[in-house]
């Protein structure tokens, strides 16, 4: 349980905060299966970690742990997965538990240090590599203006 756990919460952090083909394939999956966004935001992290919890649970019991610690850990496990069940309702989030506002950020941040002259490094792939080289290009295309402006005002 502690594998699987592990392998959700590392398919949820490709999918909020990755600009890898792999991020990519798993918000466009998300999307395609028509889930809604809480699925990602909240039911994949919560259900990962009471997954987490219950085999740490079962570990507790078997290592002979005092039932206050093992009942403790196990009360919080059910609460994280109830919580995590929450993810197929309807319901809004703040903002930034979605994909969508991360991968909006990563944008506008690569978008402050082009406008600064600093080395970006670009996604290598899919829509964001698009995004990416099309906002590129629109701030080469302003140094370019200032730069004739500044020529032509001398």
């Amino acid at each position: 349980m502690i594998i699987f756990g592990a392998a959700l919460l590392v398919v949820w952090w490709f999918d909020m905060f990755s600009d890898s083909a792999f991020g990519q394939m798993g918000r466009s999956v998300a999307k395609w299966q028509r889930q809604g966004r809480n699925v990602i935001a909240l039911f994949l992290p919560g259900f990962s970690a009471g997954m987490i919890l219950l085999a740490v649970v079962d570990l507790l019991s078997t290592l002979n742990v005092p039932d206050l610690v093992t009942n403790g850990v196990g009360f919080v496990a059910v609460g994280v997965l109830l919580v995590a069940f929450l993810g197929f309702l309807p319901i809004p989030l703040p903002r930034w538990m979605y994909p969508e506002y991360h991968l909006a950020r990563r944008e506008r941040i690569r978008a402050e240090k082009l406008s600064r002259g600093e080395v970006v490094k670009m996604p290598s792939s899919g829509r964001v590599a698009v995004e990416a080289q099309r906002l590129e290009q629109i701030v080469r295309e302003r140094e370019a203006a200032q730069c004739a402006d500044e020529d032509s005002s001398r």
